[in-house]
């Protein structure tokens, strides 16, 4: 029995990997902006073969087929941000649910400009849709395999009398920016976590509210320290701190014991990890 939970606990995590290498293979079929927040895709088609004798309704229906197969890629791309967030128990659960609902949500989707139409007879159909937002956003089905779960608190400080040291109490932060510069490059992700040395998760979905991730994301990913999208998201005093190393494919930052400790105990006070308030500079 021991070793089948075992072998059940390494199976899950082969698997979160698994999906998290298919975000990065499947990269160049998804155009990401995570400054914007939205996903565009390409999406072809070909005409109805009885219509060859009728350019215009040839033409409708190729750029009808160009837009089913663009809907068809904003649906991979939602199943693979699923398959990241979720343990294979929930995915398995709710695969049906989460497959249905994907295929309505990128109805919201947005064509961009008019239909490409080429002498060969195929035609490209341009779509976004917002990753962010609330309802109709990718995020919406992303994380809902653990909507109805229950918040986990987050961890307490490894050196808990850090929580009334001067530089915690008197700062009253009102973010989180972790510069991830000089480490090779830090992967964006939908769902990041952020570990201290030990290993030791402090920031991750099951510590946050889904209607809160599902509008404005668990972070957002800026070029300096200093720069608009930092402000913007992590106000004007927020707490700066230096990322040691990056985990799990270059996605998720690790910062020391002592920082993370400092992060956990400005949080309780300040709260800024239960807004959302984090920056990654890349």
């Amino acid at each position: 029995m021991a070793f089948s939970r075992k072998f059940a606990a390494c199976f899950v995590t082969a698997m979160l990997m698994l999906a998290m290498f298919a975000t990065t293979v499947f990269a160049a079929d998804f155009d990401v902006n995570w400054s914007t927040g939205v996903v565009r895709v390409t999406g072809e088609g070909v005409g109805m073969s009885k219509y060859k004798n009728n350019p215009g309704k040839y033409r409708l229906t190729a750029a009808k087929a160009a837009r089913m197969d663009a809907q068809s890629k904003l649906v991979e791309y939602i199943g693979v941000q699923v398959q990241t967030n979720a343990t294979m128990t929930d995915y398995e659960v709710k695969e049906y649910v989460v497959k249905t609902m994907a295929q309505g949500t990128v109805r919201n989707a947005i064509e961009i400009g008019d239909p490409q139409h080429f002498e060969d007879g195929t035609c490209q159909v341009v779509m976004e849709m917002r990753l962010y937002g609330g309802q109709g956003s990718v995020a919406e089905v992303a994380y809902l395999p653990f909507k109805d779960e229950p918040k986990v608190a987050f961890p307490q400080p490894v050196n808990v009398n850090i929580i009334n040291q001067p530089t915690v109490v008197n700062n009253h932060y009102t973010g989180l920016i972790i510069d991830c510069r000089g480490l090779g490059g830090v992967n964006c992700v939908m769902s990041p976590v952020i570990k201290n040395a030990n290993g030791q998760a402090i920031y991750g979905h099951q510590n946050l509210d889904y209607d809160k991730i599902i509008q404005s994301g668990m972070a957002s990913y800026a070029g300096d320290v200093s720069d608009s999208i930092s402000s913007e998201r992590a106000g004007n005093n927020p707490l700066v701190v230096k990322a040691v190393k990056l985990s799990d494919l270059n996605a998720n930052p690790v910062v020391s014991v002592q920082d993370a400790d400092k992060i956990l105990a400005a949080n309780q006070q300040d709260g800024f990890l239960n807004n959302c308030a984090v920056v990654f500079v890349k």
